[in-house]
């Protein structure tokens, strides 16, 4: 009979996990307190922990770092209604076997602290302390959501920074991929190395293929370095990476089979140290089975993958995500919108979201722009993005060329950035010169200073 010691300080719910344990066959001791489930650890020896999170002393999170310190093989099960992003992967960082938030579900604790005891180790404690610059990487790209699939996505990623895996990460455009790659890469082991970001898009093959491994020319005045060099032990994220082109596909897998690569133009061989994470929004198993990607290598980056669904199948997660861009875009345009009128909820979740959180970020932003006090209102939310029930005069959808509202959100956007075209092109997600070609196309001018 297994052995699992309950620590919360709330005597009803201590009461009722002793209960639900015991029916499924557990023994079960009990402690009020951090300090007295640590030394009952000692002196009952459990086969798994479950803790609370939010106790007076010491907390949840203490005694799971406290537990992975002495104990590296016991299991430890976090249970919180405090629950967040940045706590759930701080729990799995630390070494904690899950994360389950209250009111617990029985059959979801039970299969929990099933598998928990089951497992034979755990991951090991690391140091806990994050540069500055890596502390605002993670603020700035930490999800939001509460709904089982992003909570277990939360999970993955505590679990994957703490391992130099290769990620494969798929979802539609829009879904956040590059946000989720800065957040395992800067939560994770390898925080403090570069992040490289290839667009396999943006560049033609010789191009891509330079960016990637880098070029040596006659003299240092035509070498560079490739991101591939440049990463070190740091992390590369290949963005839509099923369009590498063949060659490059043959070089990168040559140089996981030999563990180094070559400067294109020369044979001096470079250690391959970084870890990679690779993103698209295609279906990449049936280009693989097609054969039209090779096999080999995708195999080389999938040593884990992760799916990140659209919005439209995470509606209920619209509240956090709301959230979440408006402490990330008050800081970018130096508003202080900070309240949400009624109603604006409902009107979003009326709408599919085809563009995702990109879509939805630029939604919020033309709403913001359009806001003089805190609060985030209706009457601004754009009108393309209504259905037809709620509609009222204020925002009547006007038939207009796709051209002519493009020209007016790039204009809003550009003003409200003091026409710092840098921000504007990252905001509107295009590049600094696509963003000039359309500023010369409309004859976009900034507006004069007074």
């Amino acid at each position: 009979m297994s052995n699992i010691l309950v620590i919360d300080d709330d005597d009803f719910i201590r009461g009722v996990l002793k209960s639900v344990l015991k029916k499924a066959g557990y023994a079960v001791i009990d402690a009020p307190d951090g300090e007295t489930g640590l030394r009952y650890v000692d002196a009952h020896d459990p086969d798994l922990v479950l803790t609370d999170y939010k106790m007076p002393g010491i907390s949840g999170l203490e005694v799971v770092q406290e537990l992975v310190r002495t104990k590296p093989g016991l299991p430890v099960i976090m249970l919180t209604a405090y629950g967040d992003v940045a706590l759930t992967i701080k729990a799995i960082q630390a070494g904690a076997y899950d994360f389950i938030e209250k009111p617990v579900k029985n059959h979801e604790l039970l299969e929990a602290i099933q598998n928990g005891v089951k497992a034979s180790a755990q991951s090991k404690s690391l140091k806990q302390v994050i540069a500055p610059e890596a502390r605002k990487e993670i603020e700035d790209n930490m999800p939001a959501g509460k709904t089982p699939a992003m909570r277990e996505i939360f999970k993955n990623i505590g679990r994957i920074s703490l391992n130099n895996v290769n990620v494969v990460l798929t979802g539609e455009a829009g879904t956040g991929k590059e946000q989720v790659a800065r957040l395992i890469h800067f939560s994770g082991i390898n925080r403090d190395h570069p992040f490289m970001v290839v667009y396999c898009s943006s560049a033609d093959e010789q191009k891509l293929e330079q960016e990637l491994f880098g070029y040596s020319g006659t003299d240092n005045n035509t070498s560079r370095k490739g991101k591939l060099e440049m990463a070190g032990e740091g992390t590369v994220f290949i963005d839509e990476f099923p369009e590498l082109p063949e060659k490059i596909q043959n070089r990168l897998f040559r140089a996981f089979q030999n563990g180094e690569f070559e400067r294109s133009g020369n044979q001096n061989p470079i250690p391959m140290m970084a870890r990679f994470i690779v993103a698209t929004n295609k279906n990449i198993d049936a280009l693989v089975s097609e054969n039209k990607f090779s096999k080999d290598l995708y195999y080389r980056f999938k040593m884990f993958s992760i799916n990140l669904p659209p919005v439209r199948q995470r509606k209920d997660d619209l509240p956090e995500l709301v959230q979440s861009l408006l402490i990330k875009l008050n800081r970018k345009f130096n508003k202080h919108v900070v309240k949400v009128e009624d109603g604006v909820i409902d009107l979003l979740k009326t709408y599919n979201w085809p563009g995702n959180i990109r879509e939805l970020e630029n939604t919020i932003i033309q709403a913001m722009i359009l806001t003089h006090g805190d609060v985030l209102e209706k009457k601004n939310i754009p009108s393309f993005n209504q259905s037809p029930e709620h509609k009222d005069d204020s925002t009547v959808l006007q038939l207009v060329p796709l051209a002519d509202v493009e020209k007016v959100h790039i204009k809003k956007v550009l003003d409200a950035l003091h026409w710092n075209k840098m921000e504007a092109s990252n905001t509107l997600h295009i590049t600094r010169p696509t963003l000039n070609k359309k500023i010369e196309k409309y004859a976009l001018v900034p507006p004069l200073k007074r």
